[in-house]
């Protein structure tokens, strides 16, 4: 006996029934609904021409899960959108039901999977740390909503679809918020599924873009209410902290995330701001074998032209950069460094055997940026 085709009456999905499950209780792989499969079955081949495949939305339900008791025959239906097997009996998530679990860790990033219902918890919204998703950054935040949304999207993306500057506040009006407070400040997300409404927090500093740097994608049951979240981070340490925060430490995945960190090199390069970097490629380019180690701003420009002037050091190379002149020194060389205090800032002078520079304003993150950049470049200097 050949299947039958059926549409689903809550989300309209091209399903397959099995031969004799006629008058049966069915469930949608796609939304779940639980539905009694008429006697007779018809599916038009117009509908059955108009229907493609929802991978991403076919992936995500796959994870959600039921606790709903069946207490009549469930038969699986499968079809075009490859539902899934039948579920019977009661089903939770692992553990507690409110465990956050790592779902995919590569060269790209974190894929944290969580019950939707950890967005009701106000601690658990507060859990992303005070530092730029992009660059690590502590100061010259602004503070950005997660989006959820049905797939996987860039959230930074996401928020040229809302009027400007609503999903976000400035350092100024969060300088002395606390999460709690900062929360009740952002709005919530529109069109967005309860809870998924609900304000994130996420950070960035005013130099970086942040496309890319994290994903959000709910999936909620339209008569059960239960779903599941999916976040997506692409700094691993930034990562790490919000799992901790989220009641993660210890866990399988806290320690699988770890494992990564410690195999992977941080490296100094990727943690400077997309447009930094660009700037900075227009006066250094790295010979075979040279490996940036830091670099700090001069300070007698603004922080939006960052990359434009400056101190390098590599492991081969100390260069100082600026509009008006652009010296080298190698580790070999014999270098005095001298800090003066200025008004609000501290003047670095530096003399190499074959050139001097007298007035390099740096701030506080670039005098210590300094220190461990000739640190790990083993640059003799002597300090005046």
């Amino acid at each position: 006996m050949r299947n039958r085709q059926v549409l689903c009456p809550n989300c309209g999905a091209l399903l397959t029934a099995p031969p004799g499950c006629q008058n049966c209780i069915v469930r949608c792989g796609m939304c779940h609904c639980r539905f009694r499969l008429p006697r007779r079955i018809a599916v038009t081949e117009d509908i059955a021409a108009n229907w493609v495949q929802e991978d991403l939305r076919r992936a995500l339900s796959e994870d959600v899960d039921h606790t709903r008791r069946v207490t009549e025959q469930e038969v699986p239906i499968s079809g075009r959108t490859a539902v899934l097997d039948a579920i019977r009996g009661e089903e939770d998530f692992s553990g507690t039901g409110k465990d956050i679990r790592i779902l995919d860790l590569n060269r790209k990033g974190v894929l944290f999977q969580f019950p939707a219902s950890r967005l009701k918890e106000s601690s658990f919204r507060c859990a992303m740390p005070r530092r730029c998703l992009g660059c690590s950054a502590r100061a010259h935040l602004h503070a950005h909503v997660i989006i959820f949304t049905p797939e996987l999207l860039d959230s930074v993306s996401l928020e040229a679809e809302h009027a400007a500057g609503a999903m976000q506040v400035s350092e100024r009006e969060a300088r002395d918020l606390s999460q709690e407070q900062l929360i009740e400040r952002l709005p919530r997300v529109p069109s967005a599924p309860s809870p998924g409404d609900l304000p994130m927090p996420y950070w960035l500093c005013d130099m970086c873009s942040g496309a890319g740097v994290i994903s959000g994608q709910i999936r909620v049951h339209s008569v059960t209410g239960e779903g599941v979240c999916r976040l997506a981070m692409r700094n691993l340490r930034r990562a790490e902290e919000f799992l901790i925060a989220a009641g993660g430490e210890g866990s399988n995945s806290h320690v699988m995330l770890q494992q990564r960190i410690a195999q992977s090199t941080e490296n100094p390069w990727d943690l400077l701001p997309d447009v930094v970097r660009h700037r900075i490629e227009q006066w250094y380019r790295p010979a075979p074998g040279e490996r940036f180690l830091a670099y700090v701003p001069d300070r007698d420009h603004a922080r939006t032209e960052d990359g434009m002037a400056g101190v390098l050091i590599t492991n081969r190379r100390l260069i100082v950069h600026s509009n008006r002149r652009h010296k080298e020194a190698t580790p070999r060389d014999s270098l005095e460094l001298e800090l003066a205090a200025g008004q609000d800032k501290e003047i670095l002078r530096i003399k190499a055997p074959a050139w001097e520079v007298s007035h390099i304003p740096l701030d506080r993150d670039g005098k210590l940026t300094l220190r461990r950049g000739l640190a790990k470049a083993a640059i003799t200097a002597r300090w005046c």
